[in-house]
């Protein structure tokens, strides 16, 4: 029962707020192919310091030498942030511009990692990208979509009720629900988190295992 309600509020949601989910994926999607092309017109002495980098990555990988606990307290560092300043510039009535730039940085830091891997370790790196960056990528990315669609309403419906009292008297009790569904998104993606930090270091290391040295 509480899962039907949840879906019903889920699709009403995104029925009331269609175009700024499209928006919001166009700007991800922008960032995509703003990163994958990036890689291509990269220096070789920058691709050069990349790829020892990844090298010595795997290296640590396939020898056993992982921090789990240091790679999950980063990904921390990397993600919440984010969170914290969209969940801000749905405060604001001047946030939506700034949502939408970060969702394309987003997308550029997911298209730039995907398309450097593939350009650095050719077929093998399509393997790698499937299994270690894209599982958890399908959790943060709807999360992320969610929260800027999220954010960009209530900026939007503050904007549009400026100096009125129709939307704002009860605006504390607005603010403090607008705030838990952005918890709950917290908590959705520490699965990603986990995934990110604990599976997928274990899933590279099988592929490391399996293939060799993963560069040429």
């Amino acid at each position: 029962m509480l899962h039907n309600k949840f879906i019903d509020a889920l699709n009403d949601h995104v029925q009331n707020n269609f175009w700024l989910y499209v928006i919001s994926l166009l700007c991800i999607c922008t960032g995509i192919v703003l990163g994958i092309y990036s890689v291509r017109y990269m220096g070789g002495f920058e691709k050069s310091d990349l790829v020892n980098y990844i090298k010595s990555f795997s290296s640590a990988i396939g020898s056993g030498n992982i921090d789990y606990k240091q790679i999950f307290i980063q990904t921390i560092k990397n993600n919440i942030p984010v969170l914290i300043i969209v969940w801000f510039l749905g405060l604001t009535m001047i946030g939506v511009p700034i949502i939408l730039i970060i969702d394309i940085l987003k997308g550029f830091t997911i298209g730039f990692t995907i398309s450097f891997i593939i350009n650095g370790m050719g077929i093998r790196g399509v393997w790698v990208s499937l299994l270690g960056v894209l599982p958890q990528n399908i959790i943060y990315i709807p999360c992320i979509i969610f929260i800027s669609v999220l954010a960009m309403e209530f900026s939007l419906n503050m904007l549009k009720d400026k100096g009125g009292k129709s939307w704002t008297s009860n605006i504390w009790l607005k603010i403090t629900s607008y705030s838990v569904s952005f918890a709950l998104v917290m908590i959705v993606m520490v699965v990603g988190f986990t995934m990110e930090s604990y599976l997928t270091p274990q899933i590279l290391k099988v592929v490391i295992a399996g293939v060799g040295s993963i560069f040429v």
